[in-house]
């Protein structure tokens, strides 16, 4: 992550990604904040006076640090592809119950199948049940349908289909779920910076 960045962040910062190719399975089927295709969420948190991101990536919830955490967006120029956000102010006094809540969660295992269940998570389902909890039990980031169909087409991924079926399952169209482009245009969050070349993004 580039200097520049580091001063402005603050614990409870949500750093979108688009981590990978341009086109993936997981950008293709929402677009984000100004059609910004992203793949990826987690939260900053200050851990012994340092910041890092806290985040629900295969094979658990961890804690991660800032450099790491860019690098893995690295576009083919090795320049990271984020997008930061933060909490507008009326809702700020819930990050420290939120942070808390999401460290309890370190080491669970991450949910490929982005099911409900609390005993497995994905990236934008931690931060959904992270300020849930802070804020007594009532959603503060609604759940939103899940979707397994190309924005362009508007077809069921053939991918997402072969992906649900090496667990004898059905692909869960509409199913109560998040994203983390979804997430990235909730209106309680202030885009602050955008850093590098994300695909989709309008300037």
């Amino acid at each position: 992550m580039s200097g520049s960045a580091l001063p402005q962040l603050a614990a409870g910062d949500l750093i979108f990604a688009a981590i990978g190719e341009d086109d993936n399975l997981i950008s293709a089927v929402v677009e984000g904040h100004r059609g910004a295709r992203l793949n990826h969420v987690g939260i900053v948190i200050d851990q012994d006076d340092a910041l890092c991101v806290l985040e629900a990536i295969d094979p658990v919830v961890r804690l991660t640090s800032l450099e790491e955490y860019a690098a893995r967006s690295h576009c083919a120029h090795a320049r990271p592809r984020l997008l930061f956000a933060r909490l507008s102010a009326p809702y700020q006094v819930l990050i420290p119950a939120a942070l808390e809540f999401g460290l309890g969660r370190l080491g669970l295992p991450y949910d490929p199948y982005y099911s409900s269940s609390s005993e497995a998570l994905y990236c934008s389902e931690l931060i959904l049940e992270m300020f849930c909890h802070a804020n007594g039990g009532a959603a503060l980031f609604p759940n939103t349908p899940l979707s397994f169909r190309d924005t362009q087409s508007g077809e069921l991924m053939p991918e997402w289909v072969a992906h649900y079926a090496e667990v004898g399952q059905e692909v869960p169209e509409g199913a109560p779920g998040s994203h983390p482009g979804g997430l990235s245009r909730d209106g309680r969050l202030q885009v602050y910076r955008v850093e590098g070349n994300i695909p989709g993004f309008n300037r």
